[in-house]
This record gives C-alpha cells, sequence and structure tokens, in this order.
C-alpha cells in the first residue's frame, strides 16, 4: 500500500511538472521528490518532447497517461528522502529549497 502511494505521487508531481513545462512555467531541475542528478541522467524530458512531437499527445490522453506510468515505475527508485534530501540511487545530498 505504501509503495502504491508512492508511486501515485511520484505520478502527480510527474504530471505537475510536465504540465508546467507545458505552460512554459517555472519548473525546477526535476520534479518535486526526484532527483535532479539521475533525473537529468535519464533525460526524461528529451523523452517527454519527443512524444509530444511525434504523437501529437495531450496530457487527456492514454500515450500520455502511459508514459507518465512508465516513467515513475521507472524513477522509483531515485526518490529523495525527506528527511535528508539525500538521493536513493546515486547518494548526492541537496540542499531543500526554503
Amino acid at each position: 500500500m505504501i509503495i502504491k502511494n508512492k508511486k501515485m505521487n511520484l505520478e502527480e508531481s510527474l504530471r505537475c511538472f510536465f504540465k508546467k513545462k507545458i505552460n512554459n512555467e517555472d519548473t525546477g531541475k526535476a520534479p518535486e521528490g526526484v532527483c535532479p542528478n539521475c533525473w537529468g541522467k535519464q533525460e526524461w524530458e528529451g523523452e517527454f518532447y519527443k512524444k509530444i512531437k511525434a504523437n501529437n499527445i495531450t496530457p487527456e490522453s492514454n500515450t500520455y497517461n502511459n508514459f507518465i506510468n512508465e516513467v515513475a515505475s521507472k524513477l522509483g527508485e531515485i526518490t529523495l528522502k525527506e528527511d535528508t534530501y539525500e538521493c536513493t540511487t546515486c547518494n548526492v545530498k541537496y540542499k531543500p529549497k526554503h
């Protein structure tokens, strides 16, 4: 149950991040709760833009939802520990934003 909730929160964070990208709003370096170092290495933003351009998908489409689910399942192990702001994969520590 906890894992499912973590995945759901990650999916919500991804949706919010990509929605802001589409609307040219400030997003920060990575979706909330995701390690910016790992996020950049996996290049999900580039994959997102390829899918948008190639398939003309929208946030309401099944293709978009499948993409979000795929990313969330692969990012599940590179999230930040909330109490220490340390990546559980690459062990890079980040300073929290205030």
